[in-house]
């Protein structure tokens, strides 16, 4: 017989099911104390069982709350816990960040054109063990690999490849072609990154020669401002463009914004829109269409163009300032120049904070970003420089950076020009 999965039952489930039991129990009592003669009270003496059969519950889970609820604190506002809350949360081994992509983007750049070879999915396990400490399996790295925005292909042979998507090399062009203008035309480039160190929240922001005074804003994070999607999180950002960034940036400069706060400026027409809304759509976006057509014609115009009208809220709000913004591409975080300083900032927190969390957090950092040199500033940022020169390089080469999927072999072995670095 197959074994039922035991339900998990949350506080207010645990709250409820003391509250019955007592009450059962105070009616009992109460009926024992006014019982008339030879009455039969068996059907209220088992109270634990009647507490399970009207909460839908064992007996045993029954047993296990009174038990919890004599172990509560003596104090009004004591509650029951829900059970796993203090479970350790499991390491998420296909994070990505800056340094990692651009490790594994610049490995697989070097195994298909500077060594003329195909990798495999052991072999870059290998190599990352070395460069990054990775410690997963092939499943997690092909997560990652998709994270960074690789995806299956078969090939002619009927072989499982991973390859780079098209859309995700044609979005970096596009990018690296853009940011290329606006320095040719000697425009300030300003990067912004949020991040989180343990539980505090920072945005910060920097150009090549450090970050914007009074640019940075660190804050003990919560649910609210943990979201980055949420109306309280984007009114926060406006707030601090408007009384931290955008007042200490040059005129003119290009706001570089990262794949967050992407509320949309205009909602396109959806199947559900009226046909008289698609018509006014297309209309005012200058698409041609036939006054006759139905609903599904209109929408699969609209599905078709409305990438091309895509604009965020954030993204107007900058521009109505005088600014140019820039987003990075998806997947890229290696091209954000604050990734590599904030990597640095994170290992000065961590080696500062003990054990038993007593250093203030947000002191720290405040205390990291003061004493980040120029000097590392200017590696970083012409660290950014290189890897975009690099991706440039590459772009008319034949290779699509393709994965062999099917050839793994635990005997794989890797030389050691393999795991060098390729810049």
């Amino acid at each position: 017989m197959q074994n039922k999965k035991r339900k998990v039952v949350q506080s207010e489930g645990r709250e409820m099911i003391a509250s019955v039991y007592h009450f059962l129990k105070e009616e009992y009592d109460f009926t024992v104390s006014y019982q008339e003669p030879n009455s039969n009270l068996s059907n209220l003496r088992h109270i634990r069982h009647r507490t399970a059969q009207a909460t839908g519950v064992s007996v045993r889970t029954v047993h296990r709350v009174l038990q919890e609820e004599k172990d509560l604190p003596r104090t009004p506002h004591a509650t029951f816990k829900s059970p796993m809350k203090r479970r350790r949360k499991r390491d998420n081994k296909s994070n990505v960040d800056g340094y990692t992509a651009e490790v594994i983007r610049s490995t697989i750049r070097k195994f298909c054109i500077v060594n003329n070879q195909t990798p495999t999915l052991e072999k870059l396990k290998q190599i990352f063990q070395v460069k990054i400490g990775f410690n997963g399996g092939r499943d997690t790295l092909r997560s990652l690999l998709i994270k960074l925005g690789y995806h299956w292909r078969k090939t002619d042979h009927n072989r499982k490849v991973m390859v780079e998507r098209y859309d995700v090399q044609a979005a970096r062009l596009k990018y690296l072609k853009q940011i290329a203008l606006y320095r040719s035309q000697e425009r300030p480039v300003v990067y912004t990154h949020e991040s989180y160190v343990k539980t505090t929240h920072v945005r910060s922001a920097g150009t090549e020669h450090g970050f914007i005074d009074n640019g940075s804003l660190v804050y003990e994070a919560n649910s609210a401002t943990g979201n980055y999607h949420s109306k309280i999180n984007f009114d926060n950002y406006v707030k601090w463009l408007d009384e931290h960034l955008l007042p200490n940036v040059p005129a003119g400069s290009v706001i570089v914004l990262d794949a967050y706060h992407k509320v949309l400026a205009e909602t396109p027409p959806t199947s559900a829109s009226s046909r008289a809304d698609m018509q006014r759509w297309l209309t005012a976006k200058q698409i041609p269409f036939d006054s006759d057509m139905r609903k599904v014609e209109l929408y699969d115009i609209i599905k078709r163009q409305k990438s091309n009208f895509v604009t965020y809220k954030i993204d107007d709000y900058i521009k109505s300032k005088g600014f140019e913004v820039l987003r990075l591409p998806p997947h890229h975080p290696e091209l954000n120049a604050m990734e590599r300083i904030w990597r640095i900032l994170k290992r000065y927190v961590a080696a500062r904070t003990d054990e038993q969390n007593t250093v203030n957090t947000e002191e720290l950092i405040l205390e990291s970003i003061e004493n980040i040199s120029s000097e590392t500033w200017s590696n970083s940022f012409q660290s950014v420089l290189n890897t975009e020169a690099e991706y440039m390089t590459y772009y008319d080469t034949e290779f699509g950076f393709t994965l062999n999927l099917q050839d793994d072999s635990a005997d794989d072995t890797v030389t050691e020009d393999s795991t060098s670095d390729s810049n």
